[in-house]
């Protein structure tokens, strides 16, 4: 058999999207690919939202490939190209099985049947859940009723989910990402996260244990699990043998679950020699002193990124963020001391936002010694804790398979629509229009490349700091 897995393309476009979407490769459809090719099925991916590909695109390669089966990842902000792509290839060729996978399917799971589109819905972690379902997608539903994970219609067009597949509790059993179906070096960092390229990404865990009421956990759930420090430095040296990595970000959602396995993999990293940079998202309880910290920069980290979300106590009590402000601060100090160039992770139009409490996170953010940071606006997510909680605390004002994290699809009860997209500008306007960030950056120019990508970042810093500055 012939399986092509597709990233959708992205709909909409602007510089704030496109540099966030474009840095890293679709590495739960890599993995997949990687399980087929173990088990020697012949698989191809396409990155639609990468390559820029239309529809007409996308089914010229089906055809050409003669694919028989097609698989589909989707995150909420995706889901409706997915819809549109998968109708565009049934219209072409009607009898082919189509396969919808990702973080939406798995909230919404039996409701994405509802689109005739699908035929298969892929729940939680797919690996070995796509792989079962190839292996027997031809031999009827007798044996298909059987396969964990899964959401299909049968004969009867009725709609079926089966039990849920166990999560996968050894890592390590899983192949590295089928990183050589993809052309690795058109992904791009962020201007301000680019520091030596190729920069690849990696996985070093799944799950979180914490529980923000906005976190979408439907794939992998609380259940963190990690690859062991073996593996996970295995991994980095194949990604600079094969692809010519010099920069490694870690985009797991959080990097120090504890301090003991942030220093078993530093450990591992040093005793291999590993030449490398690299960076990782941390939560700023879990550090406690600067040590752990100087191991890493040590090992070659040069950034952490830190999910702050609000600069109000009250805010963060609601959203369960567990964040201590006072300890924040010492965290984040002891980042910049180190070398470290923090960067702080915002969200503003949560539930009981109001401007005054915008401030406060954009006061937060103006007194820790950040070199640079993100904000996203709340976007309650199907199967999320917030999502039930939405019409005590606002409304949602666009269907969610609109979002984009970057343009408010819910307002709070004491904020607009308008005034959110504001802020969201302003927020970052009033952190970077300051001599103080200015001479941050200036100082970590080190060559006519650092000169160069600056100079790129001018199309993101325009949309961000003087576009749709007034309230209308």
């Amino acid at each position: 058999m012939k399986i092509l897995l597709i990233n959708p393309p992205i709909l909409s476009l602007n510089p704030v999207i496109s540099s966030l979407f474009f840095n890293s490769p679709p590495l739960g459809l890599l993995y997949i690919a990687a399980v087929l090719e173990q088990n020697k099925i012949d698989v191809r991916v396409i990155d639609a939202a990468l390559e820029g590909m239309s529809t007409n695109n996308i089914i010229e390669e089906i055809l050409s490939y003669k694919a028989d089966v097609i698989g589909i990842t989707s995150t909420t902000f995706s889901f409706s190209s997915a819809i549109e792509t998968a109708k565009q290839i049934k219209l072409r060729k009607h009898d082919i099985k189509i396969v919808i996978g990702g973080s939406h399917v798995s909230a919404v799971q039996e409701n994405v049947l509802s689109n005739d589109c699908f035929d298969f819905g892929v729940i939680g972690e797919g690996e070995f859940t796509f792989l079962e379902l190839i292996q027997n997608i031809n031999k009827g539903f007798d044996f298909i009723k059987n396969i964990k994970g899964i959401v299909y219609r049968d004969s009867n067009n009725k709609i079926i989910k089966t039990p849920p597949r166990p999560l996968i509790e050894n890592l390590d059993i899983l192949p590295f990402p089928a990183r050589h179906l993809i052309p690795i070096h058109k992904y791009k960092p962020q201007p301000n996260d680019k520091r030596d390229t190729p920069k690849i990404s990696l996985i070093s865990s799944r799950g979180c244990p914490y529980n923000c009421i906005f976190c979408g956990k439907s794939v992998f759930g609380t259940s963190y699990r990690s690859f062991s420090p073996e593996y996970i430095v295995s991994e980095m040296k194949s990604v600079i043998k094969q692809f010519g990595a010099k920069d490694i970000a870690f985009i797991d959602s959080l990097f120090t679950v504890s301090t003991e396995r942030v220093e078993k993999i530093c450990r591992e990293i040093s005793k291999n020699k590993l030449k490398i940079s690299w960076t990782c998202t941390i939560r700023a309880n879990i550090i406690k002193d600067k040590s752990i910290l100087k191991l890493m920069k040590e090992s070659g980290c040069w950034r952490i990124r830190i999910g702050i979300e609000s600069g109000n106590e009250n805010i963060l009590k609601l959203i369960k963020k567990e964040l201590d402000l006072k300890h924040l601060k010492k965290v984040v100090s002891w980042a910049d001391e180190i070398g470290l160039q923090p960067k702080g992770f915002f969200m503003i139009g949560h539930f009981t936002e109001n401007i005054n409490t915008i401030k406060d996170s954009i006061s937060l953010a103006k007194n820790l010694p950040l070199k640079d940071i993100t904000i996203q606006i709340n976007t309650p997510l199907p199967n999320t804790e917030q999502f039930q909680m939405i019409e005590k605390y606002g409304k949602l004002t666009a269907n969610v398979t609109d979002c984009s994290l970057f343009k408010p699809i819910f307002t709070p009860t004491d904020l607009s629509t308008e005034e959110l997209e504001y802020w969201f500008k302003r927020f970052y306007r009033e952190f970077y229009l300051r001599p103080v960030v200015f001479f941050k950056h200036l100082k970590t120019i080190r060559n006519f490349n650092d000169i160069i990508k600056y100079i790129k970042a001018l199309n993101l810093i325009i949309y961000l700091f003087f576009i749709n500055r007034r309230i209308k």
